[in-house]
């Protein structure tokens, strides 16, 4: 995806409808989806490829030219002509209030033989990897098959495989390292119209972990922190506490932290809290962020 932002100052309210109107500042577009996880990894030190699909159209090869420019390799950005590239335009006003999100996307499947185009890509590329990350956003390129493929690559490759998935799709990474959903993926995963609650979270977590047959199932809670199970323990971490300006891409941060801690073997207690206070670092930024040296200074001094 590529994320737009469009900067201003909220000067009135508008006579032709009750909406703010805002002056237009400055203009700025970065990675994000796939992409912004991607950066992320490469945020905490680590070397990522990055595959996916985007339009033949202009916020296509903005997209491309930003991780050229990023310095992610990338393994396979196949064109697809039939739809666009996914945008999300936020109008952000006085600094760090967003008033506005415009999503320019389409959500049906790719082709069968862009599929496989994609799946052979990465089953060439997973030589000298650590692990494949799925970063699951239903806008037709992750579907059932390909997830299933995934899966079945990584163990070929006898690779980790970390989703950030979602909860129509949650059963079809059975077999994997770890997946996480948020509060609310958590609740419709289990067939709950209403959040769960923090205190069902524990229970909640080793039900999904056993049902999908993950080895490690995550659980994030917002401001509560986040909840893990695997088949040896259950572990609850709280949330850093910090003034938070935008949540947007906290999500991001998170599986990225987890996915290079799964490069060091199982996902435990220490893996959760590093990716807290790594969420923490970017939710004090507006927009979507990653954490800076100073900012990953400062949680190794915490941590140590």
């Amino acid at each position: 995806m590529l994320d737009e932002y469009v900067f201003g100052r909220a000067t009135r309210i508008s006579q032709e409808a009750p909406v703010l109107v805002v002056k237009q500042q400055r203009v700025s577009a970065v990675p994000g989806g796939a992409a912004n996880v991607a950066m992320n990894i490469m945020a905490l030190g680590a070397s990522v490829g990055i595959l996916g699909v985007v339009g033949a159209d202009l916020a296509g090869q903005n997209l491309e030219d930003s991780l050229v420019f990023s310095g992610i390799e990338k393994l396979a950005i196949l064109k697809d002509p039939t739809r666009p590239t996914t945008r999300k335009t936020r109008v952000v006003a006085n600094h760090s209030h967003q008033v506005l999100r415009i999503d320019h996307e389409t959500e049906e499947p790719i082709s069968s033989a862009l599929e496989e185009q994609l799946i052979d890509a990465l089953d060439k590329a997973c030589e000298g990897r650590d692990v494949i990350l799925v970063s699951d956003y239903q806008k037709g390129v992750v579907v059932g098959s390909t997830i299933e493929k995934i899966v079945a690559l990584g163990k070929k490759h006898g690779l980790a495989v970390v989703a950030n998935a979602k909860p129509e799709s949650a059963k079809y990474y059975k077999g994997a390292t770890a997946v996480s959903l948020n509060r609310f993926e958590a609740s419709t995963a289990i067939g709950r119209m209403k959040p769960i609650e923090d205190s069902e979270a524990e229970d909640v977590v080793r039900k999904l972990q056993n049902e999908l047959d993950i080895d490690t199932m995550i659980v994030t809670l917002g401001s509560s922190g986040m909840v893990a199970t695997s088949k040896s323990e259950t572990s609850k971490v709280p949330a850093v506490k910090v003034e938070v300006y935008d949540e947007a891409g906290a999500g991001d941060t998170v599986i990225a932290t987890i996915a290079l801690c799964s490069c060091q073997g199982p996902i435990d207690r220490s893996a959760l809290e590093l990716a807290t206070f790594t969420a923490a670092a970017v939710v004090r930024k507006v927009g979507v962020a990653v954490p800076s040296d100073e900012d990953l200074r400062s949680i190794a001094e915490i941590l140590r």
